[in-house]
């Protein structure tokens, strides 16, 4: 069991470690940058990544507290099911109602890997491995349709 010191300080080492890796990886794919996460141009939508105890996802989200412009959102990336899921070649969830830790609903396009904990650094290549491939076809993809999007 860690203390909440230890505990912090492993998660801030998984996240460095993973930012230092993946730099590089994209750097060789000819990639700049980093990745595009709250970045996206489009307020209501981020892409993003999650490790804990239990699990690791990537996600494209979209979170706003306007309803209307929730649903339409979503209705227009539900329109690009198809070839999100052709450029994938993993498993995509699509969850319009997604209860995030605080309690507040948010809509997710996601990946999920399962029983990997941030925890053990055993479970930490796996993961690096996970988060990149998943997040450069949502990354690409949100790049791809980032005007059709825009309202």
């Amino acid at each position: 069991m860690y203390s909440k010191e230890e505990a912090k300080e492993t998660r801030e080492k998984f996240w460095s470690q993973f930012k230092n890796w993946s730099g590089k990886m994209r750097n060789k794919a000819g990639k700049k940058g980093r990745w595009l996460m709250n970045d996206t141009g489009i307020r209501q939508i981020r892409l993003k990544f999650h490790f804990d105890e239990e699990i690791a996802l990537v996600a494209i989200e979209v979170d706003t507290r306007n309803l209307d412009k929730r649903i339409d959102l979503w209705n227009k990336l539900e329109s690009l099911n198809a070839r999100l899921t052709e450029m994938a070649d993993f498993e995509i969830n699509w969850e319009l109602e997604y209860l995030i830790g605080n309690g507040k609903s948010v809509s997710r396009i996601f990946s999920r890997l399962d029983h990997v904990s941030i925890y053990t650094t055993e479970d930490w290549k796996a993961v690096n491995k996970f988060f990149y491939s998943r997040m450069t076809v949502f990354e690409e993809f949100f790049l791809e349709y980032r005007d059709f999007l825009k309202y």
